[in-house]
């Protein structure tokens, strides 16, 4: 009988619990969410051509789950966890490793996100990996058209290496020499956001991004109206690497980058794009690498087109000149679907009035997102 009388009320405490944690679950809102991005894309760098089967690099295929609560009347609190999966990233194939990743079993599965937050009416916390305060304050555009022609053009065919006269290989490749130093990325951090305040906010942050790479992050962000829609950002970013590079043994001091962009979408569809960074290595006898973009575009409907034009100096070496052209357009006819192509061509002459073979890239790809 006694047994009995402990197993009901068990029995009774178990129900209990669950019918706790499920009414706790009900304020708990969860998200499982994700994203296929696949392309063909071409390239010829001048001697030779190929086709490449490739993941769209401009937005990865991706998926992570993220959850959030009111915790207090004045706290929410909540995490994200998100990582990627790429077979043959579009910014790495090259005609010598054309496959990479899970075709030819090295999975390229990556965290992207680890990360917690704390947000109330004075700001929002976030401690864990994560994009740091900087990121992506130089690549605001409201073309419609990032994953065709983004700030970060060498996404497509970023892998492939230029050419001298006679085949010679020049040992630099697209990515090495359109690099758009993007401050820092994601890495592990704690990171500040203030309130909005007359459309501006600004963020501040410090983390680990390596061995030796300890950076220091702060950017301010404005968004407004101006015949339609108008948003701009400025960043600063610091990585101490003391006094050798971490891989390569190279006396160094910091990576410094500054810069920002701004981008504004007029009520016509008409839009027009800027950006411009500036990186400082600290290597002893090394010009700051410096990338400029603009872009011109039209969206009406599900349609975007843009063209753009890049100047990037000094990027992979000093006295390297670097310029690009593209155009990229993007059908957008539901939230969830995106079918995009790109045509794009980089050029790039180095010291000495070397001039090297012009890469030609074209993709063709569609974005899934759920």
């Amino acid at each position: 009988m006694e047994l009995r009388k402990t197993q009901l009320a068990a029995a009774v405490g178990a129900v209990m619990l669950v019918g706790a944690t499920a009414a706790q679950a009900q304020n708990l809102q969860v998200q499982l969410y994700g994203q296929v991005s696949r392309a063909l894309m071409f390239a010829d760098d001048g001697h030779q051509s190929k086709w490449f089967h490739v993941d769209a690099q401009p937005s990865s295929t991706r998926f992570g789950i993220q959850g959030s609560a009111q915790a207090t009347p004045g706290l929410r609190v909540g995490a994200r966890i998100e990582s990627e999966m790429k077979s043959n990233p579009s910014d790495t194939v090259s005609f010598g490793n054309p496959s990479t990743g899970a075709v030819s079993g090295n999975v390229l599965f990556a965290e992207r996100w680890l990360d917690t937050f704390f947000e109330g009416s004075w700001g929002r916390v976030n401690i864990g990996q994560g994009s740091g305060a900087a990121d992506d304050a130089s690549t605001i555009d409201l073309s419609g058209t990032g994953m065709a022609n983004g700030n970060c053009v060498c996404d497509w065919g970023g892998g492939i290496e230029f050419r001298g006269p006679g085949n010679t290989p020049a040992g630099v490749t697209v990515l090495g020499a359109f690099n758009n130093n993007d401050f820092e990325s994601r890495y592990d951090r704690v990171a500040y956001t203030t309130p909005t305040f007359g459309g501006f906010r600004a963020q501040a942050g410090v983390g680990q991004k390596s061995d030796d790479g300890e950076v220091t992050e702060a950017s301010l962000w404005w968004s407004g109206k101006m015949a339609g829609e108008i948003q701009a950002a400025i960043g600063w970013s610091n990585e101490q690497l003391g006094s050798l590079g971490p891989t390569t043994g190279v006396p160094t001091d910091d990576n410094e980058t500054i810069g920002g962009s701004v981008s504004w979408l007029h009520t016509s569809g008409f839009n027009i794009t800027a950006a411009h960074t500036r990186m400082e290595t600290g290597v002893a006898g090394r010009n700051k690498a410096k990338f400029t973009w603009l872009k011109v575009g039209y969206k009406t409907g599900p349609h975007a087109v843009a063209v753009d034009y890049v100047m990037a100096d000094d990027n992979a070496a000093n006295d390297d000149e670097g310029k690009s052209y593209g155009i990229g357009y993007v059908w957008n006819p539901i939230r969830w679907l995106e079918i995009f192509g790109q045509y794009r061509v980089y050029q790039l002459d180095r010291a000495g009035g070397v001039s090297l073979e012009d890469v030609t890239v074209a993709s063709v790809g569609t974005r899934i997102r759920f």
